[in-house]
């Protein structure tokens, strides 16, 4: 089970939820990546366990053009200037 989570920059007040690192769903792995078109943030799968063919898209503006989100310096992808930190304010979500 994944736990999401709010997550802000607070230079820009960008935002998402999601888990911020490599995890699982029952639909499978997933790790965080960023749209190249609208620079959101959002957790993709990878792969699928029972083989299914994969169409994940930006939520925001439906492009499947992304890159892998460097989750371990934690650059925020609007500004480009600051860190992205877990919000205490934020949602929790138990994903499944």
């Amino acid at each position: 089970m994944a736990s999401w989570k709010t997550h802000k920059c607070d230079s820009c007040h960008y935002s998402f939820v999601g888990s911020g690192k490599p995890d699982a769903l029952m639909m499978g792995p997933t790790i965080p990546v960023v749209c190249l078109k609208c620079n959101e943030i959002y957790d993709r799968i990878i792969h699928s366990p029972i083989g299914e063919q994969l169409n994940g898209k930006c939520e925001e503006c439906g492009s499947k053009k992304y890159t892998e989100w460097d989750y371990e310096s934690k650059k925020c992808p609007q500004c480009k200037d600051r860190v992205i930190e877990e919000d205490d304010d934020g949602f929790v979500i138990m994903a499944d």
